[in-house]
């Protein structure tokens, strides 16, 4: 009876769920979420038996397990897997439902099939022995040994009752050597060469029995058994004792780190303390909570190599709990109607009685326990006749508060009773502080107010020291130990010129030192009276000092330790001095930074700035979309070390290669395999994404390569024969590498002709035929030679002359004309500077003409940029219809055209220009089918010497520059037509005019004009 009623206490302790903190899980995406079985390799590697077959999961895929094939007969799949064993050698032991016994070899990258001689039957349940040999329980025919050594199968008899039991459904292998068979009808163990039945007490039928369904070993070295009828039991001094009726069958059992016993039963997860036997909490899938268990249908436990605990299901999959001593989320009630059922909260405040206030985004303000060993769990709602959201609070010295929700500034007494309030302006309010004199301070989305106290009629807006209104948001307010008040935000960081006087000014800040960001989200005067600043896009800062200017000297500690954007927009200060937010710690002492999030088991959802508050007993809240993330600092002990590196998959020559067995075992390939494509994994399963890796090649490259979990499978080739050492490490730190690193050693062996003999004998019958053939072929080589010289220049001339051609047009272009003009420019000075006695004779000059197409622009806009490609086109054939091949016609830029014509009479440039506007104005341009338009151009030109007494005075761009002034002048006088520089005399290139009045009034130039053919300015 005593019995009976300890364990009716512990169901219904177990029905009261897992309290107020969560319990989080990751989960691994299997097909139809039917996991029967779950193991662990001695490398680290995860094994999961799926609905689809045998997989194994490297945290960022499943590769399936199947069975060796050859030509005749491919691989094929496992079928349903129960049970599973790893093997301190390496393999891992397989039970089948319809294949038997197999085992994968990591050796061979193989599966194959073993104890073929043994009744075939589904396996149940698979264990190895500390002498090698494997244990392997069926259903309906039998237990037997196999000895892989020997390949030798002996059955074992299983009794209950004097009858036999050949239905097995689960084995233990102890450390002390002991095996256990959890059978149909109970328990046994064997002793020697024998089978013990152990009886079951308290049954109502012993003869019957019940079926053990689940065996664990704690780590007293006691054996937990679970049964179909809900039995939880422990073996002690050689007989079973009951410690828990659950009233559901127990199908998996495994001890976490902690000491706790896990219990997975048809409808969830029990915690059961190993020493009492009390049941702690029951953990059941709960669909307002995407992290927490995602089914019920319990088939496996396990406590990986890390410590973190696995659970198997249907319809739940696989799961890795995700948790971490210092970190826990309180989500919502377990009840819907609970004052927190909502758990999205976006301000905190923690009260001087230990309490904590949540307001919601419902309305409601939830009371929570904030006091140590409390859970934060729910006291009920403050009272508040309101249910407008608050968004931020304070507390008075007095035990009033003040907070801000919906426009109103409230002040209420600490049983909830309003006091007074007062409207506020600037958007939401981000920021309240309580100062010494009775002001009451908040910085709202736009701008920053004062309420000079509780009896003051209005808030009035705060002004910096130049009388300008503070625009944008106002992130944090703290009062500095010499009483100042610091002000953060968007206008930057500033604060007041004297205590308690107001005036705020910026704070000067050194150029070479300041903050990395202008946008001020947080700060904190630690315990040493250093001022620590975190902004939004460069992170955390430590004020190091002042220079002699009295400006502030900033250490960037985010962006010096690789850290990238926020900081987090909270700062708090724990015991030890270190610097915390809801995202990373920072440990002034070892100048370390680490992050925390996900795989510690702390979702909460997207997290809140200003929203945060200190705990009672040196706790740190902070608030959520989903729940409030509780850090317990004085719990936190950075992460040592990285995790176990493996290499999960190879490819030699594109074709599946197995890896070596062991780890620093060579990986030698034969002649011809020259690519490899390596896969690794570093086996961290809480948060694989966040794993980074480095890795290189020795003998092919000493830098190491760094990439995210994407890039960890790099190809290689192709290698020349040699050694080579794959180098690989993992970290999931920002900035912090491990110096654990797994190396492969690659040996490629070289085919027969790469051998040192084998070159020494090609080298000789080489060197003996290159001489005969080096005789014939230059015989040959001479015959073609001249051939190939011909066939060269005529290429040369070919692509040369592409080089220097406007692809359009077909008109030369600026590159032809920059190796031209220099010779063009020299021989024509020659001619005027060495003249003869009848000067330099005729056709001395060159001209320079710049034409532009009228209104181009317009063509393009009306007709499209082919209409205008069409019009450059013709115009280019125009003008070659005008001008002479010795002269150079040259796309200067879009419609603007540049013509020198050499050996010509200045004189008769005005004529020439004529020429050229007719020629562009007397025919329209074809512009697509039946469509012409007509176009006009201006043309501006000068003569080279422009001053023949002084050539050189006038060098090219000078002459360039006048033209295209004279260019302007064109356009100026109303288009179509030309103004053009004859003869300068006199006049500097630094009076050249620049505009057509300047042309018009130049006196010491001599000008040809459209307007009047035959006017010349008098010289």
């Amino acid at each position: 009876m005593a019995l009976l009623i300890v364990l009716v206490l512990g169901v219904a302790r177990a029905d009261a769920g897992a309290g107020p903190l969560e319990v989080q899980f990751r989960s691994v995406t299997v097909p139809q979420n039917s996991v029967p079985a779950i193991a662990q390799d001695r490398a680290g590697l995860m094994w999961i038996a799926t609905s689809k077959g045998l997989t194994r999961y490297d945290g960022y895929r499943l590769r399936p397990i199947e069975l060796a094939g050859d030509e005749a007969s491919p691989k094929r799949g496992l079928g349903w897997v129960r049970a599973m064993a790893p093997s301190a050698g390496g393999r891992m032991w397989i039970g089948t439902e319809f294949l038997g016994l197999v085992a994968y070899d990591p050796l061979t990258d193989r599966v194959e099939r073993h104890a073929e001689s043994a009744p075939q039957a589904p396996i149940r349940a698979v264990a190895e022995g500390r002498d090698g040999a494997v244990w392997v329980g069926t259903m309906g025919r039998g237990l037997y040994r196999y000895d892989p050594g020997t390949k030798q199968v002996e059955p074992q008899v299983l009794a209950s009752h004097g009858e036999p039991e050949t239905r097995v459904l689960s084995l233990l292998a102890g450390a002390d050597g002991t095996v256990w068979a959890g059978h149909w009808r109970g328990l046994a163990r064997r002793v020697g060469k024998a089978w013990q039945e152990l009886p079951l007490p308290d049954l109502p039928d012993p003869s019957q029995g019940v079926p053990v369904l689940a065996l664990a070993e704690d780590n007293q070295g006691r054996l937990w058994l679970g049964t179909q009828d809900g039995h939880l039991g422990v073996v002690e001094q050689g007989r079973v004792r009951w410690v828990q009726a659950l009233g559901l069958p127990i199908q998996a059992l495994a001890q976490g780190g902690d000491g706790r016993l896990w219990v997975g039963s048809k409808n969830g997860v029990f915690w059961v303390d190993a020493a009492s036997g009390a049941v702690q909490a029951r953990l059941r899938q709960d669909p307002r909570r995407a992290m927490g268990l995602a089914g019920n249908d319990i088939s496996g436990l396990l406590r990986d190599h890390s410590g973190a605990m696995w659970v198997s299901g249907y319809g739940l999959g696989v799961q890795r709990h995700l948790s971490h001593p210092a970190l826990a989320v309180r989500g919502p009630d377990a009840d819907p109607g609970g004052p927190l059922a909502e758990a999205d909260v976006r301000a905190l405040l923690a009260l001087k009685n230990g309490e904590v206030l949540a307001p919601t985004q419902t309305g409601h303000v939830v009371r929570l326990d904030g006091r140590p060993g409390r859970d934060l769990a729910t006291l009920g709602e403050w009272p508040r006749e309101r249910h407008t959201v608050v968004e931020i609070m304070a507390e008075a010295a007095d035990g009033s508060l003040w907070m801000a929700a919906a426009g109103r500034l409230e002040h209420r007494a600490a049983d909830g009773h309003l006091l007074r309030d007062w409207a506020l302006d600037g958007g939401r309010a981000q920021q309240l502080l309580l100062r010494a004199d009775g002001s009451v301070w908040l910085g709202m989305q736009e701008g920053l107010y004062r309420l000079a106290g509780p009896d003051a009629a209005a808030l009035e807006r705060v002004h910096a020291l130049n009388d300008q209104k503070l625009h944008g948001g106002i992130y944090v307010l703290r009062q500095a130990p010499d009483g100042r008040l610091w002000v953060g935000g968007q206008p930057g960081l500033l604060r007041e010129r004297e205590p308690g006087r107001g005036g705020l000014e910026p704070v000067p800040q050194s150029p070479d030192e300041g903050l990395g960001s202008p946008a001020v989200i947080a700060l904190l005067w630690a315990h040493d009276g250093r001022l620590w600043v975190d902004t939004t896009a460069a992170g955390l800062h430590r004020l190091k000092g002042w220079d002699a200017q009295g400006r502030a000297r900033f250490e960037r500690v985010s962006e010096r330790l690789g850290l990238e954007g926020v900081f987090g927009g909270h700062l708090h200060e724990d015991a030890q001095g270190r610097i915390w937010s809801q995202l990373y710690v920072y440990d002034p002492g070892t100048d370390r930074l680490d992050s925390f999030g996900n795989a510690e088991g702390a979702n909460f959802g997207s997290f809140w700035f200003f929203a945060s508050t200190e705990l009672p007993g040196g706790g740190l809240l902070f608030g959520g979309s989903r729940g409030l993330l509780r850090v317990l600092p004085d719990a936190w002990q950075p992460e040592r070390g990285a995790p176990p590196l493996v290499i999960s998959g190879l490819r030699v020559n594109g074709h599946r290669w197995a890896p070596p067995g062991t780890p620093g075992q060579a990986l030698t390939l034969p002649p011809g395999k020259r690519t490899l494509s390596i896969e690794f994994a570093a086996l961290d399963y809480a948060d694989p994404s966040r794993l980074r890796y480095e890795y290189r090649l020795q003998g092919l490259e000493d830098d190491w390569t760094r990439v995210d979990a994407a890039g960890r499978n790099p190809s290689f080739g192709p290698l020349r024969p040699g050694h080579y050492v794959l180098q690989v490490r993992a970290t999931a730190h920002q900035s912090l590498w491990s110096g654990e690193t797994l190396q492969l050693p690659i040996d490629l062996e070289p085919a027969w002709w790469e051998t040192d003999l084998a070159r020494a004998a090609g080298l000789v019958a080489l060197l003996a035929g290159v001489w005969g053939w080096t005789r014939w072929r230059t015989r040959q080589l001479r015959q073609n030679e001249a051939e190939l010289q011909a066939l060269v220049d005529e290429r040369t001339a070919e692509l040369r002359e592409l080089s220097l051609t406007d692809t359009l047009t077909g008109l030369r272009n600026r590159r032809y004309l920059e190796l031209r003009l220099d010779d063009d420019l020299a021989l024509c000075l020659r001619r005027f500077e060495t003249p003869d006695d009848a000067g330099p004779g005729p056709d001395a000059d060159l001209l320079l003409l710049l034409l532009d197409l009228d209104h181009f622009k317009r063509i393009n806009d009306q007709h499209g940029h082919a209409a205008g490609d069409a019009v450059l086109v013709q115009l280019a054939e125009r003008l070659r219809g005008v001008f002479r091949e010795t002269d150079s016609l040259v796309r200067w830029g879009g419609e603007e055209i540049l013509v020198l014509a050499r050996e010509t009479e200045r004189r008769d440039a005005a004529e020439l220009a004529a020429r050229v506007c007719a020629a562009v104005r007397d025919k329209p341009f074809d512009i697509g089918p039946g469509e012409t338009v007509h176009v006009t151009v201006s043309i501006g030109f000068c003569a080279f010497p422009l001053d023949p007494r002084h050539p050189r005075l006038w060098d090219w761009r000078a002459c360039l520059g006048l033209a295209d002034s004279a260019l302007y002048a064109a356009k100026a006088q109303g288009r179509d037509g030309y103004v053009g520089a004859v003869r300068s005399n006199g006049l500097s290139p630094r009076e050249a005019p620049d505009s057509l009045e300047a042309w018009q009034r130049e006196t010491r130039l001599d000008v040809a004009r459209s307007v009047d053919d035959d006017a010349f300015s008098p010289a």
